[in-house]
């Protein structure tokens, strides 16, 4: 049997899926009840809006029966309990792709794996850091304090430098744990000089390692207990852009840097230095 689409399901409901989405009051009513039960007063402050403007909306919902009245205060529905997170879901991912909309248009994004693309809203409150005019070093300056201020590193990249794999030696040599997984080109390049002799001269420090990802890897990703540094290929390129990182210091984005960390950490095995 041939299941039903998307669009067809939306042809036949669009009216109550557009009252909902263009009307302001009703997607804040719904979101403001996803964290609990409130009576109207609350709603009035968290919409900014009158009884007057409101009442009729409630109404609406109720209808829907989507909420409904509980000892004198406004509650989703065992229904609205299905609907509401779906809606806070699409705000927050819409809110984090037009926070950072350049970032996002210009970076090939399908390099993220698509598990971690459905909570690209945990990077909400990252910022943007890029090199301009004014500070050509911008990035690098961000990425050297992170790790600088970091009590353990996780990285995931397909990039490296003499100047990355330097700040990173100093790391290691404070005894502080790195791992790392790079893609099978990049470790190919670390067998060979400078990084080899570098690699060679850190073996003692058993506290940390690298690994090589069998799947293919487009971009430069370090977690930190504090910090997520995440920075991506241009779009439709094969280049690398070192000018412009996403950087997050809330422990939404760490724990998503995490993730994506031990995603392909699962199916790493380590890089031998020097290769036998």
């Amino acid at each position: 049997m041939k299941g039903t689409s998307p669009l067809e399901m939306y042809n036949e409901f669009h009216d109550d899926l557009q009252a909902i989405f263009r009307s302001r009051l009703l997607t804040q009513i719904l979101i403001a009840l996803g964290s609990g039960s409130k009576p109207l007063s609350a709603l009035r402050d968290v919409t900014g809006s009158s009884s007057q403007a409101l009442i009729p909306k409630i109404r609406y919902l109720e209808a829907l029966h989507y909420i409904e009245s509980i000892r004198g205060d406004y509650a989703l529905t065992p229904i609205g309990e299905i609907v509401e997170p779906e809606i806070e879901r699409l705000v927050m991912v819409m809110g984090v792709l037009q926070r950072h909309r350049d970032f996002w248009i210009e970076h090939d994004i399908e390099s993220i794996p698509p598990e971690f693309l459905s909570d690209l809203q945990d990077l909400y409150g990252a910022e943007v850091v890029r090199d301009v005019e004014e500070d050509i070093y911008a990035v690098h300056t961000a990425f050297a304090g992170i790790l600088g201020r970091a009590s353990w590193i996780h990285g995931v990249s397909s990039i490296m430098s003499p100047v990355h794999v330097d700040v990173i030696k100093k790391v290691v040599m404070d005894s502080k744990p790195v791992e790392l997984v790079v893609s099978p080109e990049l470790a190919a390049r670390l067998a060979e000089e400078p990084y080899r002799t570098i690699l060679e001269s850190l073996k003692e420090y058993t506290r940390s390692g690298i690994y090589i990802s069998p799947s293919p890897i487009r971009l430069g990703m370090t977690v930190t207990d504090e910090y997520l540094s995440l920075g991506l290929y241009k779009r439709d390129t094969d280049m690398y852009d070192a000018a412009a990182d996403l950087i997050g210091t809330d422990a939404a984005a760490v724990a998503w840097g995490e993730r994506v960390f031990q995603h392909y950490k699962a199916t790493a095995r380590p890089l031998r230095t020097p290769p036998e």
